[in-house]
C-alpha cells in the first residue's frame, strides 16, 4: 500500500546503513546472567551498578508501598493529588542532593524534555558538550532554543561561544554537560564549568545519571552538594536499580517548572511500587561506600588487564569501560562475536553517539565476581588471536 511506502524505504535504508536495532527477548537467570535465544550469557551491559534491583530491602519496600497505596498513582499530581509518598521521596532526594527541592519524572528523557521545554524558547541559548548522550541533544534541540555544541571538554571553545553571545538579546543561557560521560567513562570538568557559568551569568545543568550511586558525597553523584550547579538531572534506572528520573533544583525553578510545564499536568506520576523502590535505594546508597570502592577498584584493574592483552581501552575513570575499534563495522562484528561466546556488552553507535565514536562498553557492577572477570578476560585473550578483529 502506498501509504506505507515511505516508511518501508526509510527502514530499508536504515538496515543498509547497519543502524537497524531490534528488540530481543531475554530471560534473567541470576544477578549477572541472562538467557537469550536459549544461550546463557554473562551480562556486562547491565546498568544495575550496585545490584539494588535484587536487594531484599528494596523488594520489601516495593511491596509495602503497593499494599499501602495500591498499584497505580491515579493521575497527574497537578490534576488530582500530590500524594504523601511522592512528597516524602522528593524531600528525601533533595536533602541527599544538597538541593532545595526536587521533581520526579517517569523517564530521563521526559525529565530533560520537560526541563528544557520550560526554561528554553526562542530567546534562550543552550551550550552543550558534543559528547553528551543523544537524549540530552534531542531534548535540547526540541526546545525551540538556539543550540550550540562545543567540542568535548573544550572549555576554551565554550568560553569563546559564551563571549560571542554575551551581549545578545537572549534571556537565558544554559550550559549542559554530564558529570560522568556515559560514552567514555570520563569525569566532566565541573569546576571549570561552574566558573564559566558564574562568569557569564548562565544556568549550569548537569546530567548525573551515570554517577549517582557510584560517586560523589554519600554516593549521590558528582554534581551533588556542589555550589554553582543550578540543575541536576539523574536517573533511577541505573545504580538505584529502579525506574524513573529526577531533577534537583532550587525552589524558584521548581515553582517555575510547575507553572510553565504542561507535561507535568498531562503525565501520570510514578506508581507506588516504583516510589517504594526508589525510597529504599536512597536509604541504602549513602552507606554503600565499600561496594562502590570495590566496583571502582575492580574496574581499574580490569581496564589495565584488558589493555595488557592488546585491546584499546578508553581513558575511563569509572565503572564504565569503553573498548575502541577501527570502525563501526568492527564494533558490530566484535559485539556479535562476544555474544556468540556468551558475553553481553553494550554497543554504542549512531544515533546514540556521534558519528565516528562507535564503541563497545563494559559495565561493571557490585555483583560481578572474580570468576566473571576471569571469564571475560579469557574470552578477550582468545579473541585477540583472531586477525579479523583489527583494533585501533
Amino acid at each position: 500500500m502506498k501509504k506505507y511506502e515511505y516508511f518501508h524505504k526509510a527502514l530499508e535504508k536504515h538496515r543498509e546503513q547497519k543502524e537497524y536495532s531490534q528488540l530481543r527477548c531475554v530471560v534473567p537467570l541470576d544477578e549477572n546472567h541472562i538467557v537469550s535465544s536459549k544461550q546463557k550469557m554473562l551480562n556486562f551491559a547491565s546498568n544495575d551498578f550496585l545490584g539494588l534491583s535484587q536487594h531484599p530491602y528494596v523488594k520489601k519496600n516495593t511491596i509495602k508501598y503497593v499494599l499501602e497505596w495500591g498499584a497505580g498513582s491515579s493521575g497527574s499530581r497537578l490534576v488530582t493529588e500530590h500524594l504523601e509518598y511522592h512528597r516524602n521521596v522528593e524531600e528525601k532526594l533533595a536533602d541527599l542532593l544538597g538541593k532545595d527541592s526536587s521533581l520526579l519524572f517517569s523517564s530521563p528523557f521526559q525529565a530533560k524534555q520537560t526541563l528544557f521545554g520550560s526554561i528554553g524558547g526562542s530567546r534562550a541559548i543552550f551550550f552543550i558538550d558534543r559528547f553528551c548522550e543523544n537524549s540530552l541533544m534531542q531534548a535540547a534541540s526540541g526546545s525551540q532554543s538556539k543550540l550550540l555544541r562545543y567540542e568535548h571538554q573544550n572549555l576554551k571553545q565554550l568560553r569563546t561561544l559564551l563571549e560571542k553571545h554575551r551581549d545578545t538579546s537572549c534571556t537565558t543561557k544554559v550550559i549542559i554537560s554530564e558529570s560522568l560521560f556515559g560514552l567514555n567513562g570520563e569525569n566532566g570538568d565541573l569546576k571549570g564549568l561552574i566558573e564559566l557559568a558564574r562568569e557569564h551569568d548562565a544556568l549550569l545543568c548537569i546530567d548525573d545519571s551515570h554517577a549517582i550511586g557510584m560517586m560523589g558525597k554519600h554516593g549521590m553523584g558528582l554534581a551533588s552538594h556542589r555550589n554553582g550547579i543550578d540543575i541536576v538531572i539523574g536517573a533511577f534506572g541505573k545504580a538505584c536499580g529502579s525506574f524513573g528520573a529526577y531533577i534537583g533544583l532550587s525552589r524558584l525553578m521548581r515553582d517555575y517548572m510547575l507553572a510553565f510545564s504542561p507535561q507535568l499536568v498531562e503525565t501520570t506520576t510514578l506508581p507506588p511500587a516504583v516510589l517504594g523502590a526508589i525510597s529504599a535505594a536512597l536509604d541504602l546508597i549513602p552507606d554503600m561506600q565499600v561496594e562502590r570502592q570495590r566496583v571502582l577498584e575492580q574496574s581499574r584493574q580490569l581496564m589495565e588487564k584488558i589493555s595488557n592483552l592488546g585491546w584499546m581501552v578508553g581513558e575511563s575513570q569509572s565503572h564504565l569501560i569503553p573498548l575502541l575499534f577501527s570502525s563501526e563495522n568492527e564494533v558490530l562484528k566484535m559485539a556479535q562475536v562476544l555474544s556468540q561466546k556468551g558475553i553481553l556488552v553494550t554497543t554504542l553507535r549512531p544515533p546514540a553517539v556521534p558519528r565516528g565514536a562507535a564503541r563497545l562498553r563494559l559495565t561493571m557492577n557490585a555483583l560481578h565476581t572474580d570468576e566473571h572477570l576471569t571469564t571475560l578476560l579469557e574470552t578477550l585473550k582468545s579473541l585477540k588471536k583472531e586477525p579479523s578483529l583489527s583494533i585501533v
